[in-house]
């Protein structure tokens, strides 16, 4: 039986137990280690007791330490003249998300939910539904006028701070780019700056905006008065977009080439690149009414129109986008593989394995060079009718049947016709695959100088260079590379190149999310970065506090975003991600 004296030598209670466990040490003088035995605690967590205990009483006389904890939240405690401008900004016909931004405006901090209730509390009841015109009758504050824009000083750093941000996700590339040193790459590409702005506060406001879903720069002003935005390129506020756009020009191609390189070289380091690479030409139209820019072939449009022609490459094991150029031009189309090669000769001491591209990318002259070279390649080659109808003249026994094990798949019996052929202006032989049963219509003549290579390793990288069509797909459907606004070719170079930027931190971001590695970068913004953050400058830390969302513990299970990560552009401060637990 429980008797009385047991109560207080065996107690029950967690907080009863630490009580008897401090009184046993200070005032019968028993070992800690004695104590720790007695009452089950291990020695470590009774000497932690302590540090609190003394800590506590240094702060008051009358510790309450083993008091009971109520369950539930924290309540906050409101001050009376803050719930008296939300009942009297109610009376004026405010919504809560008015009555919020209002507040916001004035530095007092209230969450939607605690304005709810305060208002329910008082007895008001929901808005009627309002007309437009009732709306916009409604008085409210004057206009704020954001800041003008500045580069953060070591001051901004020292006082304690906190503010809301929209986009606190976006905090979460901070270690990527830190990983990638990526303020040191823009520094040694010779990117412009200013008097009042360096290039990397230019270079981190676009890529800002491009991983954040932006249409156009006429957006930025949503974010005119986002503190978080300005900190994350190390400004108070963004710049103006006619800023922004007016830099875009100062820019010019062998900056971003150089950018490229070095880009190239720090993403490699981290994620080895198979050194096969898809090679694909997109277009990108202009809608001007004046446009000079050449007219090129849509194949999502069906038809020519005037736009700028990109080229984009791709490692198809890691999906990385290793090179992009804007300013290909009808006469120098052809020579734009020979220029990638020179480019990967440049950056990587790993020699090319095999470029895949398709039948018009670039000649047949240029094909025996790059065998010449000792570059392998695969590509198609150009079929008219004549070729078709002898393809499909071909007896049964000059084809193999070709098993693809792919349940994803849905043509996995092919029937292939292997032969060696000479194509004019190409020196030498080709080794000629006629592939049919694929679900087309007409077969198709794949081309490649390997004669190594299995048969249907030569089938299942051609087939793999849907990827880069894919990822040129995700450019324009997040990226919106499809948004031209200028007919200048730089400004669209250096914007496809931010593009491959942000494309990049995307995929390290999808590396480093445990079940999100072939997430794409739609999906990973919806999940992990289109959310608010509490951000708290404090002891030479920045304390990124996001809103409660279902994925936050799988960043917080992540090993980069765990550590604190110093960033040296923002006077070393370090960052440490949480997330909140209050609305």
């Amino acid at each position: 039986m429980y008797s009385h004296r047991d109560f207080f030598l065996k107690p029950k209670h967690p907080f009863h137990r630490q009580y008897e466990a401090l009184r046993a040490f200070y005032v019968e003088k028993k070992a800690a280690k004695q104590v720790a035995k007695q009452f089950g605690f291990s020695e470590n967590y009774f000497n932690k007791l302590r540090s609190h205990f003394h800590q506590t009483l240094e702060q008051s006389q009358m510790p309450n330490i083993f008091a009971t904890p109520t369950p539930g939240r924290n309540q906050k405690v409101i001050e009376p003249n803050v719930t008296q401008q939300v009942i009297s900004l109610r009376k004026m016909n405010h919504s809560i998300v008015d009555i919020k931004a209002i507040l916001d405006s004035k530095n007092i901090r209230l969450s939607q939910n605690q304005i709810d209730k305060i208002l329910k509390a008082d007895g008001f009841t929901r808005l009627h539904r309002r007309s437009r015109v009732e709306k916009n009758q409604i008085q409210l504050p004057a206009k704020i006028k954001p800041p003008k824009c500045r580069q953060l000083a070591k001051l901004d750093f020292i006082h304690a701070q906190k503010f809301d941000t929209r986009y606190g996700g976006v905090f979460l590339f901070l270690p990527l780019m830190e990983q990638l040193n990526l303020a040191q790459l823009i520094e040694q590409s010779d990117y412009p700056g200013t008097e009042q702005l360096s290039n990397l506060n230019y270079i981190f406001s676009f890529l800002f905006l491009k991983l954040i879903d932006k249409q156009r720069l006429s957006h930025v002003e949503q974010l005119s008065l986002d503190r978080g935005a300005g900190l994350f390129a190390g400004l108070n506020v963004l710049p103006k977009n006619s800023s922004l756009s007016s830099y875009s020009y100062k820019t010019t191609r062998s900056m971003n080439r150089v950018f490229l390189k070095s880009l190239f070289s720090a993403i490699q380091r981290i994620y080895p690149f198979s050194c096969d690479v898809n090679l694909d030409f997109t277009t990108i139209p202009h809608w001007g009414d004046a446009s000079v820019l050449e007219r090129n072939w849509s194949g999502t449009r069906h038809t020519t129109l005037k736009s700028i022609l990109a080229l984009v490459c791709q490692d198809p094991d890691s999906g990385f986008l290793v090179y992009s150029d804007a300013e290909v031009k009808h006469r120098t189309k052809d020579q734009e593989v020979l220029t990638f090669v020179d480019f990967w000769q440049e950056c990587s001491q790993t020699p090319l394995k095999c470029l895949i591209f398709d039948s018009k990318f670039t000649t047949y002259q240029n094909l025996s060079r790059l065998n010449g070279d000792g570059v392998k390649f695969i590509t198609l080659r150009r079929r008219g009718s004549s070729l078709i109808q002898k393809a499909e003249q071909l007896p049964d026994n000059q084809w193999i049947t070709v098993k693809i094990n792919n349940p994803k798949r849905k043509h996995s019996s092919l029937k292939v016709n292997e032969s060696e052929i000479s194509l004019q202006g190409y020196d030498g032989t080709l080794r000629q695959l006629i592939v049919k049963n694929t679900g087309r219509e007409k077969p198709s003549f794949i081309i490649t100088n390997d004669f190594e290579v299995q048969l249907k390793e030569v089938i299942l990288k051609y087939a793999r260079r849907w990827l880069v069509e894919k990822s040129i797909a995700e450019q324009i459907d997040f990226f919106h590379l499809n948004l031209v606004g200028s007919s200048i070719v730089v400004k669209v170079d250096f914007d496809l190149t931010m593009t491959l930027l942000a494309y990049s931190l995307y995929k390290m971001l999808a590396k480093n999310l445990t079940g999100f590695e072939r997430s794409t970068a739609k999906n990973l913004f919806f999940d992990f970065i289109d959310n608010g953050a509490e951000v708290e400058i404090l002891n030479k830390k920045i304390f990124v506090s996001m809103r409660k969302k279902v994925h936050n513990s799988i960043i917080l299970e992540s090993e980069i975003f765990r550590q604190p990560v110093k960033i040296q552009r923002l006077n070393n401060l370090e960052v440490v991600f949480d997330s909140q637990n209050t609305s």
